[in-house]
């Protein structure tokens, strides 16, 4: 009985006499998991802030043209440098606003809702009015995911952004275009920013703004208040283009002029030099030249479709320039014998002309361009079509006219884009196909859940 007493002493001695090793063993290896999260830690690269910077109407064949390369140097460089193409596949209609919500949104315009640039308003009730609200967005877009994690983010006149969620927003609109204008801006960006902006950049800030003052408003916005995602749009090369066509003189010189924008851009966010900045260059659509109008409506009207005298009707074509689509009014149906009559009727009187208007057509529009869709009217040749209720049904326009709207398929209407971050190096991975990719890329950039 002693020996067993001793027995028991002994163990309970040797026990606590180990404590010490044992937990100094516990405290070891918790500091060496630690220090191996760490050193984990320190390899994992930080998501970068990003910049999406969008020039409007930039044709995806100006980089198959040694002439145009040599007039944009810093665009060439950039190209170089990020996983760059020229082949991107926009979305139909191949126009500005569908474009550029696609490009935050993710889906094409059958889902997030902006149809076109401005609403199906034939009598003109809305005095010109384009889809400025992003109220009007039907799914959530890049800021939105933002947001929920708790990023800031910045915008400088990106298109449907009036009332967006954005910290630091200065929206596209405008009513009038003069001086008026301004007070509206003023009232529509965040509280105080667009006063900030005109004082700090030193010149008015509105939509005949050139691009100069918006690369610099990008800049100063930047610098000031530093988002982890901003937004810059610009349209100086779009409005040269609608004006005088691509590859004119005037053209030309609008391209050096925001190249040479775009190189001080570059320099002045030390994009090449940093490894916590990420830029997104992209553009919305091609351009086309068309020497003939045909004028859809005036065949509607002319078969009672349209009431003028009433200002009502049953179906409206809506036209983006090289394609329009016919929407219902107060008739939202058309027959088999309906649909080949409309078909016949317009590609005969409007030559070069094509009309679809089967199932499957149907099923893929309202899928992809417009959930009312009745039959869709598009052209491989030099046609405009104009949304307009007057004059011939066809017809010779007097001057070239510029545009785009065609449909996506179209090699003209492929534009570009490209994504630089010093912590991309398989450009495979990172190229974008469709302008919905700038979405896929600045989630992933990001660490966004967007789903």
């Amino acid at each position: 009985m002693l020996g067993d007493c001793f027995l028991s002493f002994r163990f309970v001695f040797l026990s606590v006499s180990f404590l010490p090793i044992y937990f100094f063993l516990i405290f070891a290896n918790s500091l060496f998991a630690e220090d191996k999260k760490v050193v984990s830690n320190s390899h994992k690269k930080k998501n970068p802030k990003l910049i999406v910077l969008s020039i409007d109407g930039f044709p995806g064949y100006y980089f198959d043209s040694p002439e145009i390369l040599e007039l944009i140097p810093n665009l060439k460089a950039f190209s170089e440098r990020s996983s760059f193409s020229n082949r991107i596949r926009t979305v139909n209609p191949t126009v500005t606003y569908p474009s550029h919500t696609s490009m935050v949104t993710g889906t094409d315009p059958a889902q997030h809702g902006i149809y076109n640039n401005t609403l199906v308003d034939p009598f003109e009730r809305n005095d010109g009015g384009w889809m400025w609200y992003a109220e009007d967005i039907a799914v959530p877009s890049l800021w939105d995911f933002a947001s929920k994690k708790g990023l800031k983010t910045g915008n400088v006149f990106w298109p449907v952004t009036v009332g967006a969620g954005i910290d630091y927003n200065l929206p596209q609109i405008w009513r009038k275009r003069i001086q008026e204008d301004d007070k509206l801006l003023r009232v529509l960006s965040t509280k105080g920013l667009h006063k900030e902006a005109e004082l700090s950049v030193g010149e008015p800030l509105n939509d005949v703004t050139k691009d100069s003052v918006k690369f610099k408003t990008g800049v100063w916005l930047w610098e000031k208040y530093s988002p982890d995602l901003m937004f810059l749009y610009t349209t100086d090369l779009d409005s040269s283009h609608h004006a005088y066509g691509p590859f004119s003189d005037q053209a030309k010189e609008k391209l050096k002029q925001i190249d040479s924008l775009f190189g001080e851009f570059i320099k002045s966010i030390r994009l090449y030099e940093r490894d916590d900045l990420a830029l997104i260059l992209i553009s919305d659509h091609g351009f086309h030249s068309a020497d003939k109008i045909c004028s859809p409506n005036l065949y509607l009207l002319n078969k009672g479709w349209i009431r003028q005298e009433s200002s009502s009707y049953d179906l409206i074509f809506k036209s983006s320039g090289g394609s329009a689509i016919l929407l219902p009014g107060k008739k939202n149906f058309l027959s088999e014998e309906e649909k080949i009559s409309i078909g016949n009727d317009l590609e005969t009187n409007c030559p070069g002309a094509e009309w679809r208007a089967g199932e499957e057509d149907l099923k893929f529009l309202r899928k992809t361009q417009h959930p009312n869709a009745l039959g869709y009217l598009y052209t491989k040749e030099k046609i405009y079509f104009s949304g307009t209720r007057k004059g011939e049904l066809f017809s010779s326009s007097k001057s070239m006219i510029h545009g785009h709207g065609y449909e996506n398929t179209n090699p003209e209407m492929k534009t570009i884009g490209g994504v630089y971050w010093k912590g991309t190096r398989d450009e495979t991975k990172w190229k974008m196909h469709s302008v919905k990719d700038v979405f896929v890329f600045s989630c992933r950039l990001l660490d966004l859940e967007c789903k």
